[in-house]
């Protein structure tokens, strides 16, 4: 099933690559294609949670967008009688297809470095990787920014994955050209 799954998301990769080169170009400069945005999220409490998300991306056709981002995470759980911090970060990569102007498919590939408690003192540390897919719905604020969002699911399922098996990931994030 897992070798199913990677092979699609292979061949879904693959398929943008060709649609890219398959397409022309627009008629804008390298920084005209340019854009950054990212994802936040800030919770306190008993459960404080903070998300740093930055990327920056490339129109690379106008169906055709691409990007690298970093992903910071600190959590600081109260809600049992132990204490808990954490401090994961990492990098992603992703393709994101318009299928039409709103609605695109969306592929990332995520390797994050992530905590976790082997005894309640004891942390270790795991290189956990992803490969999400799903996709999104995208809508102009300006003719130069926009809100995205996103409904992904982890294929990968690695065994120190802190998602359950096909739970759903939904994330809102903006973006803005350069």
């Amino acid at each position: 099933m897992k070798k199913n799954q990677i092979t699609l998301a292979i061949l879904f990769t693959f398929l943008s690559f060709f649609s890219a080169f398959s397409q022309e170009t627009e008629k804008k400069s390298f920084k005209e294609r340019l854009y950054t945005g990212g994802n936040i999220g800030l919770s306190f409490g008993s459960y404080t949670n903070i998300l740093i998300s930055p990327i920056i991306g490339l129109k690379l056709t106008p169906k055709l967008y691409s990007g690298i981002g970093f992903e910071y995470n600190y959590t600081k759980d109260k809600i049992y009688n132990t204490e808990r911090t954490y401090n994961q970060y990492g990098g992603r990569a992703f393709l994101q297809y318009n299928i039409i102007p709103q609605l695109f498919a969306h592929s990332e590939f995520s390797g994050m470095s992530l905590e976790r408690y082997v005894t309640n003192e004891t942390k270790t540390r795991d290189f956990v990787p992803f490969l999400y897919l799903g996709g999104g719905y995208r809508q102009m604020l300006s003719p130069r920014s926009f809100m995205t969002f996103r409904v992904l699911f982890d294929v990968l399922q690695h065994k120190n994955s802190p998602y359950t098996s096909w739970e759903p990931l939904l994330s809102i994030g903006f973006g803005v050209e350069i």
